[in-house]
């Protein structure tokens, strides 16, 4: 898998350099991002390390000494497993987790090892991919002011340039949930030797961008995992007949299948969204870095959380056959559980919308971005009018509770902006590609994530046949209107 991954499709070396398949320029991160979802339907593990090494070096490239950048770039980039570098990001440890301020690692200049040289000591308690061949790491400078701003980033290599190995070992490797196919491990740095990467304090500043990189990556792999899940459910319900009739032509199994269909498909839709965005901002397109700030946490956020159900829902499918390991619904559960604990829990991403929101101006650009989505869609009328309205309120409480840092909504407004930049994204998505099975999720998504709803209404999607249906519907994409 690693030689497919890293070596066949080079997908941690494609945004770096040109070649990768055979493309005369680094290829725009919607290929990566589209390869990586197929992937990650097969083997979700892995894409850690291809995320780590990916992100690590973006983050060098980006803030890193030249000397560093020349001595590493070929390595990271290589699609030779015997030449490939590995990379991993070892920030979080036992007494600080999310509040890097806490950091307790200490890094102590070295002039007597080179220029720009520090020893690290301390203890980091959750490293994926330990025994990577380079690691991005915070720790906290000698000196330097308590908190954040005595925070700074490093480099560190497992083998130093002159071929020794350096001072750091793994303790152990953790006993997980799922991931197993990744090792991840406790590491104790006594006295390593690492290299700073850019400024003094501004390490959380630096290591954030590698952070972000990962938790689109993040929001990718629950995409993947939900596709595989609904993939697995939708085989069975077409296969399998129980009392008669096929589970797919079962007015609850259709439901329960378009609910987990729409999620599935909700993630995939801001996953190309924010990969879309994050190609302009790396072109330097005003306003195109304030939305990938906000598009990547809501991802990150929302999708994560649905993976868990989906999974659970699609092992349900299956049933009794789907708690035994011989079929893939335990493994697919186990691993969706990682995506909303890993590079920051919930709160802390739904914390982070508000931060983009604040201090991005990032809410704004979305407006926008959306409003531009809107005008290229034929909406019906009446879901217009709703959108519109859904956007004014939802632009006021967003931006109200950014002003007032007012916390206890941040997972409101988190998830009222993921699910209506996916709906008026689908419907976009729908009118260009002319497929009306993605009108439909578009509208399920307004009237059922976002739309307040009577418990006792008898209201109902009356075309999900068109979800599944193994036939092309034709005709005019805005003759579904459920609102």
């Amino acid at each position: 898998m690693e030689q497919i991954a890293f070596g066949d499709y080079g997908l941690a070396a494609m945004s770096h350099r040109a070649g990768v398949l055979g493309w005369p320029e680094p290829l725009p991160p919607a290929v990566k991002y589209s390869l990586s979802y197929l992937l990650v339907q097969a083997e979700f593990g892995l894409c850690c390390p291809l995320s780590m090494t990916d992100s690590l070096t973006r983050t060098l490239r980006k803030y890193g000494a030249p000397e560093l950048v020349e001595r590493y770039i070929a390595g990271l980039t290589s699609q030779d497993l015997n030449a490939l570098t590995q990379g991993a990001m070892f920030m979080t440890e036992q007494g600080a987790g999310s509040d890097v301020a806490a950091t307790e690692t200490c890094a102590t200049a070295a002039p007597d090892c080179g220029p720009g040289v520090y020893r690290l000591k301390g203890d980091k308690w959750f490293c994926s991919n330990p025994d990577a061949a380079l690691a991005m790491v915070l720790a906290h400078v000698d000196g330097e002011p308590d908190g954040m701003r005595g925070v700074s980033l490093f480099l560190l290599p497992r083998v130093l340039p002159n071929g020794e190995a350096n001072s750091y070992r793994i303790v152990r490797l953790k006993d997980k949930l799922g991931t197993r196919s990744m090792a991840s491990g406790e590491i104790t740095l006594e006295g390593a030797q690492a290299w700073l990467v850019g400024e003094l304090g501004r390490g959380f500043v630096q290591m954030a961008d590698m952070v972000n990189n990962s938790r689109l990556s993040n929001g990718m792999r629950a995409a993947g995992l939900m596709r595989r899940s609904v993939a697995e459910a939708l085989f069975i319900s077409r296969h399998r007949q129980a009392f008669g009739k096929r589970l797919i032509d079962m007015p609850l199994m259709q439901v329960q299948l378009a609910k987990m269909l729409v999620k599935a498909e909700q993630a995939r839709t801001l996953m190309f969204q924010t990969a879309q965005a994050l190609s302009r901002a790396d072109q330097g397109e005003a306003g195109a870095y304030a939305l990938t700030r906000l598009l990547t946490p809501l991802i990150k956020y929302r999708a994560t959380r649905d993976a868990r159900s989906v999974a659970g829902d699609a092992l349900e499918v299956r049933g009794g056959c789907g708690y035994i390991e011989e079929w893939s619904d335990a493994r697919v559960l186990r691993d969706a559980h990682l995506g909303s604990v890993w590079e920051g829990t919930s709160n802390i991403v739904a914390l982070d919308v508000l931060r983009a929101i604040q201090r991005e101006g990032s809410l704004s650009v979305w407006q926008d971005h959306m409003r531009q989505l809107l005008i290229a869609t034929p909406w019906h009328a009446r879901v217009r009018a709703a959108i519109d309205a859904l956007m004014e309120r939802l632009g006021g409480l967003a931006q109200t509770t950014a002003d007032h840092k007012d916390e206890a909504q941040a997972r409101r407004v988190a998830a009222g902006l993921y699910h209506l930049t996916s709906a008026i994204a689908m419907g976009w998505e729908s009118h260009q590609t002319q497929n009306p099975r993605r009108m439909v999720l578009a509208q399920c998504v307004l009237l059922h994530r976002l739309m307040p709803r009577d418990p006792l209404s008898t209201n109902k999607v009356s075309d999900l046949d068109l979800l599944w249906s193994t036939d092309s519907p034709t005709g005019a994409i805005d003759h579904i209107c459920l609102l």
